[in-house]
């Protein structure tokens, strides 16, 4: 019997010998044999207010061929022949894309204005999934064909997490997209704000919606550029220790999202404090969560005096007017870093609202 059990286990280890040995020996074809994938007739696309959330333009192509059979990863671009724009991926021979978004991309990645007809082809890369061992082959442009964009609203996105008052999905806090159509959104928020005395990080979520049934989205989802420690819940973490204010950038694209440390405080400074010169503090904008604005007490401020928004008392991040006039929140005043004072129109009492939820932006003057 223990010759026979011997014989069994030498055959047994020489099938996992050899198991390993094929393996290793797996090779994927020459590069140069590789056949890349060819794109099929693309139509016109009109793009208006009643078509561009309803209906998609779908794009098609026939398979790639990498001499094995292997996952792929298709890969679609716009490209107005200066400039390549990625669209999305696939792991089929097709990509339906909502007409909405390619409005965005043809505006705010290619870089033209709403309302025109613009020239496009297409092209898709393909590329075995899930390594970049081996060359990726790229498909023949698409014929020509025009995509009619139009001014896109923007839309928006919701924060939610220890910072607003304890995950209150009902008072999430709204944030806008960059451009209509974008699909990047950005804000800025304090996230020291409502985390308990002594964490380290404080945890938050994406959602696309004030309610728990609606997307939301963690780091399963959304891709962060930072390192976030795993929580059963996937939820998204920032550093208390790099500063409280914290700028964020959604693109729901791609699904990732960035962040960038901006300091402690946001205050006002201006006339009304010899501009910080004469040791009289700036005066503190406070984050208000429900409307994801920031709003200075009620401060006195006399007909003339020219003001400016500021991080930690310093002038290395500071924000001016453009001479722009918003138009997406009345009597507020377009802001651009290190542009130029704002003059208050006439005396008053103000409660100053800094509108950093919107690209770009926004100093509003409430007079009480």
């Amino acid at each position: 019997m223990k010759f026979i059990k011997y014989i069994m286990l030498l055959a047994t280890i020489g099938f996992f010998t050899a198991c390993d040995s094929d393996i290793e020996n797996v090779k994927i074809s020459d590069p140069t044999s590789f056949v890349a994938p060819v794109i099929g007739q693309c139509n016109n696309v009109i793009v208006n207010a009643d078509n561009s959330a309803a209906e998609s333009a779908i794009f098609t192509w026939s398979a790639a061929d990498f001499g094995q059979p292997v996952q792929i990863l298709y890969s679609l671009y716009l490209t107005d022949g200066k400039k390549d724009a990625f669209v999305g991926n696939s792991s089929s021979t097709s990509l339906a894309v909502n007409k909405g978004d390619l409005n965005g991309i043809v505006m705010n990645e290619l870089g033209y204005a709403a309302n025109v007809s613009v020239p496009i082809s297409a092209f898709i890369v393909a590329k075995i999934a899930d390594t970049d061992l081996f060359d990726s082959v790229k498909s023949n442009n698409s014929n020509t064909f025009t995509i009619n964009t139009y001014a896109q609203a923007k839309k928006w996105l919701f924060l939610c997490g220890e910072t607003t008052n304890g995950w209150d999905i009902g008072n999430a806090s709204i944030f806008y997209e960059t451009a209509g159509g974008s699909n990047i959104y950005s804000f800025m928020a304090d996230f020291n704000q409502g985390t308990a005395a002594g964490n380290e990080r404080s945890y938050f979520k994406i959602t696309a919606e004030q309610n728990w049934a609606a997307a939301n989205w963690g780091y399963n989802f959304l891709t962060p550029s930072w390192s976030c420690p795993e929580q059963s819940d996937s939820n998204l973490s920032l550093d208390l220790s790099e500063g409280s204010i914290f700028t964020l950038t959604v693109n729901t694209t791609v699904m990732t999202i960035d962040h960038k440390a901006i300091g402690n405080m946001i205050g006002l400074v201006g006339g009304f404090n010899d501009w910080g010169n004469s040791g009289i503090a700036d005066t503190p904008f406070v984050w208000d969560y429900t409307t994801n604005t920031w709003k200075t007490e009620a401060i006195s401020l006399d007909a003339g005096t020219e003001i400016k928004v500021r991080v930690d008392q310093k002038w290395d991040t500071n924000w001016g007017t453009t001479g722009v006039m918003s138009s997406d929140v009345k009597g507020g005043y377009e802001l651009e870093k290190g542009a130029g004072n704002i003059v208050v129109p006439e005396a008053g009492s103000y409660v100053v609202v800094f509108h950093a939820n919107r690209t770009p932006y926004v100093l509003e003057l409430v007079k009480q």
